[in-house]
This record gives structure tokens, C-alpha cells and sequence, in this order.
């Protein structure tokens, strides 16, 4: 049963992308909940906005998953790529402009050491494993599949911002101005790269249209 399993996932590609795009969006959920959790623990506006949007993301994931269909032709795949690119591109115009009113309005709070842990952990896990997918699967140039591994990469590039300001929160001590040098630089360098995936996500879709209605 187990052999089955294991060969199912290595010999069919689809399987194996809603597969770990299943266990991806459990992650994800369970993080946004931890954070949705700990922001009314120590009354953190910055780790409620940080909840909202990953289960926002989660909603994102869900999308892609039902949009996983061998059936689905060539012109729904890239229409799927285009929404998803708007989506993504609304979504972090508008968590950019609430982080950065955070970073200049809202005192730091200081968190407990297991949560900086607990955010290490899953961070540095799922930048290493979005890097590793983003790689092998963008070379195959489908619509849907890249989707997927380009959420994943933002989901993990959001979750090294969030590290980032509860580490400095915690053990940056009182030194207020390392926080509001390196925080805004850090995030803006985090929104212009999600912005820019949005903004490629939609051209390569709108490129795709053109060629395909000129077949």
C-alpha cells in the first residue's frame, strides 16, 4: 500500500503537486491561526495583519488547487496565472501600505522566545523547500504549477518579514532606530519582489493570450 503511494507521487505529476499543495495549505492555515492566536496574546496588530494575510494566501492556494485539472485547456491555465497575478498584486499593494504604517505607528511588542523559534522553523523551512520547487517546476512552463511554487516563494518571503520584526521586537532591546532603519528597508525590498512576481505572472499570461489567439 505504502510502495503504491510512494510510486503514485513520484510517477504522476499532478498528484504529487495537489498532494504537497494540500500539505502546503494545512501549513499555511495552521500558521495563520498561530499568528491569529499570538496577536491576541500580546495584542500584536502586526501578527493579526500577518494572519489575515496568509489566510488570504490560503484562499489563493485553494484556487490553485481546484484549478489542478488535466482537462483544463491551455487558455484557462493561463487565465488562471492572470487572476492569481491580480490577486496577488492587489493583495500586496494594500498589506505593504498597512506594514509600513505598523512599522511607524505601532510600538514593537516583545514576544517569548518559543515564538521566535516557532517562526524560525517554519520560515527557514519553507523558503529552502519554495526555492528548491520554484527552480525545478517554473522550468517546466505550466500555468497552474507555477502559481503554486510562486505563492509558496511569497508565503516564505513574508514569513523572513515577520521573523525579522519579532526578532528585532525581541532582542533588539530599546534600540527603537535599528528597528525603523532595517525593518522598512527589509519590507520594502520583501514588496517590491512580491509585486514584481505579480506583475511578471500577469504579463507572461497576457503574452501567452496573444499567442494563443494569434494559433
Amino acid at each position: 500500500m505504502l510502495s503504491t503511494f510512494l510510486k503514485k507521487i513520484k510517477s504522476n505529476t499532478e498528484f504529487r503537486i495537489k498532494l504537497f499543495l494540500f500539505i502546503s495549505l494545512i501549513f499555511n492555515f495552521g500558521y495563520a491561526s498561530f499568528l491569529f492566536v499570538v496577536s491576541r496574546i500580546y495584542f500584536s496588530k502586526w501578527f493579526f495583519v500577518m494572519s489575515i494575510y496568509y489566510a488570504l494566501l490560503s484562499a489563493a492556494r485553494i484556487f490553485i488547487f481546484f484549478e489542478i485539472n488535466p482537462n483544463n485547456t491551455l487558455r484557462k491555465k493561463i487565465l488562471s496565472m492572470r487572476a492569481c497575478g491580480c490577486f496577488l498584486l492587489l493583495l500586496n499593494l494594500v498589506v505593504s501600505v498597512m506594514v509600513f504604517l505598523l512599522i511607524y505607528t505601532v510600538p514593537p511588542a516583545k514576544y517569548h522566545e518559543i515564538i521566535v523559534i516557532t517562526l524560525a522553523t517554519y520560515t527557514f523551512s519553507a523558503l529552502t523547500l519554495a526555492i528548491i520547487n520554484i527552480v525545478k517546476y517554473l522550468k517546466k512552463n505550466d500555468h497552474v504549477y507555477s502559481c503554486a511554487k510562486v505563492i509558496s516563494l511569497i508565503s516564505a518571503s513574508v514569513s523572513m518579514l515577520t521573523l525579522t520584526n519579532t526578532m528585532l521586537a525581541t532582542f533588539g532591546g530599546d534600540d527603537t532606530m535599528l528597528r525603523r532603519i532595517i525593518l522598512p528597508i527589509f519590507s520594502g525590498v520583501v514588496a517590491i519582489f512580491i509585486i514584481v512576481c505579480a506583475i511578471l505572472m500577469i504579463k507572461k499570461a497576457n503574452n501567452d493570450l496573444k499567442v494563443l489567439k494569434n494559433e
